[in-house]
């Protein structure tokens, strides 16, 4: 053991330069499997290391020549001037770290407070290793300090939630709501996004006919088609996809992509086994806010929202009265107004009628 120390002391530089490239190649394979060593011990390492340089230099120094202990001198002190440059930029730049818990897992959160105090969560590996890939974002908003040291003084803070792939999940706000002293004492929150609500897993591609509520129904042939619904969501709303039978409805399948999002009196209509439509509420809205009329020309694949060319500065809205049909070869919708009789006065509902010639994604006003 004397020996082995005897041996590492008489050659500090050469140890100290093979500590330095094992601690490189560690970093690389560690980059390589999506983890690194966290900042702490990095700063750790390296001081071990610039101790090691210091006292290697020293120790060839002594046993060196005059000029060789100029030239050894003006590079040490210039290796050291830069690594006191470099120790300032990691003071300026250094993040603060935090180990936290979110829904029952470890997190290592990095705090960024500038003009805006964002949070980056990291997976936790153990005191020394964390994460590359960023799973969970925090926005608290303007400000410049520590949400962990100074916890009450965040009014709100958006989360975003990502997958092994960095693509977003879930959106979440949270609502603090705090007492007369200014202390959270609750939180209330709400999802803006939920991927899962949203997004068919390749899992859950096979349905038997009763596993969903049944909106709508159509038959051509052999293939029957469907709006189903699939969950409800807020403000009476409900999200639907459509499913598909190709075998007279032995059996069907989900053929939406995604979901879309429809009020719970929304009305629903396939003229033909690709083209399709669903109605969301009844209104379409003249300064384009919210969806009125999804279109479909893929048999329920995906959905666009439908345009309607129209305007009229006495009212925001115009109401759908029937679904698409078709009229002599032409698609058609008819719609309505309640605005003022400029004639007789008062209000009067005029009928609308409204003519596609792209298969319903664009829609103008008949002539008379």
């Amino acid at each position: 053991m004397k020996k082995n120390f005897n041996k590492i002391k008489n050659h500090i530089t050469l140890y100290n330069s093979i500590l330095f490239v094992i601690f490189l190649l560690l970093n690389f394979i560690l980059y390589l499997l999506n983890i690194r060593f966290r900042f702490w011990f990095i700063v750790l390492i390296l001081i071990f290391l610039l101790i090691g340089f210091i006292i290697g230099t020293i120790q060839i120094l002594v046993n060196s020549s005059k000029t060789m202990k100029i030239v050894i001198s003006f590079v040490s002190f210039l290796m050291l001037f830069l690594g006191l440059i470099s120790i300032k930029i990691f003071d300026f730049t250094y993040y603060p770290e935090h180990t936290v818990t979110i829904e029952n897992k470890k997190y290592v959160a990095i705090v960024k407070a500038f003009e805006i105090v964002d949070v980056s969560y990291y997976d936790y590996y153990g005191p020394i290793l964390m994460g590359i890939k960023e799973r969970i974002h925090s926005n608290f908003g303007k400000g410049n300090y520590d949400p962990f040291e100074n916890p009450n003084i965040p009014s709100s803070v958006e989360q975003t939630y990502y997958d092994n792939s960095g693509k977003v999940i879930r959106i979440t706000n949270f609502n603090f709501v705090k007492d007369k002293n200014g202390k959270i004492v609750d939180t209330n929150s709400y999802d803006i996004y939920n991927n899962s609500l949203y997004h068919i897993h390749e899992s859950d591609k096979y349905l038997l006919p009763e596993d969903e509520e049944v909106l709508y129904e159509k038959k051509f042939d052999n293939i029957i088609l469907r709006f189903g619904k699939v969950d409800n969501v807020l403000g009476q709303n409900i999200l639907v996809n459509v499913l598909r039978s190709t075998d007279n409805g032995k059996n069907f399948y989900f053929v939406s992509d995604e979901t879309i999002k429809v009020s719970n009196e929304a009305k629903f209509v396939f003229l033909n086994e690709n083209l399709g439509f669903a109605i969301t509420n009844g209104k379409i809205y003249l300064n384009n806010s919210e969806t009125s009329l999804y279109v479909t020309n893929d048999g329920g694949k995906t959905f666009t929202s439908a345009t309607f060319n129209y305007k009229n500065e006495q009212v925001d809205y115009i109401s759908i009265i029937e679904v698409p049909y078709y009229d002599e070869n032409n698609l058609k919708i008819k719609c309505s107004v309640y605005q003022i009789n400029s004639n007789l006065g008062g209000y009067e509902d005029k009928e609308l009628i409204f003519v596609s010639n792209d298969n319903g994604l664009t829609w103008n006003l008949a002539s008379n």
